[in-house]
């Protein structure tokens, strides 16, 4: 788990965000040969107006998990495979760069691709839900919670309830 942790800081939403997030999409659906329906832009970064870390997270949704050429693909695209990270059923990779990402390998149209999507819809809908979020990684990196797993953890409690909110809300 000490190979996933690395400095976190969040910045203003960046209208940029939704442009590379299309761009990578655009670039990992012709490596894997797959359709763009596959892969979802989530996270914070895929919500107007929310302050997120400048990493735009994509969600890539498999017919079958685990997938070994869709891994091979990615790092063959300099993504780090990270495995599982402590989220089993989640193959997780990042690049680093001028632009950074994460990419989330998932079954499509299971519970991760689900709560993923969920969570990103109610956030976008719910300007409250937004506040209580921006209000939670404030808190945290006040706090003294600068590196990704310590920051995480500490935004945990209210990423569960928002989370249980949006599933309540049937956002999917």
């Amino acid at each position: 788990m000490d190979d996933l942790d690395e400095p976190v800081h969040i910045i203003d939403y960046r209208a940029q965000w939704a442009t590379e997030a299309v761009a990578e999409a655009a670039r990992i659906a012709k490596a894997i040969g797959r359709p763009l329906a596959d892969l979802e832009h989530i996270g914070s970064t895929a919500v107007v107006g929310l302050a997120a870390k400048p990493i735009v997270d994509l969600m890539l949704g498999v017919p079958e998990y685990p997938a070994p050429s869709m891994r091979s693909a990615l790092t063959a695209l300099g993504y780090e495979d990270l495995g599982e990270a402590g989220v089993p059923e989640r193959t997780y990779f990042r690049l680093r760069g001028h632009a950074s990402f994460n990419v989330h390998l998932v079954l499509k149209g299971g519970a991760h691709w689900q709560h993923n999507i969920a969570l990103r819809n109610y956030l976008r809908s719910s300007p409250t839900a937004r506040q209580r979020y921006t209000e939670a990684k404030q808190a945290a990196l006040s706090s003294g919670q600068t590196n990704l797993l310590a920051y995480s953890a500490a935004k945990g409690a209210v990423i569960a309830d928002l989370l249980r909110e949006a599933l309540a809300a049937n956002t999917c």
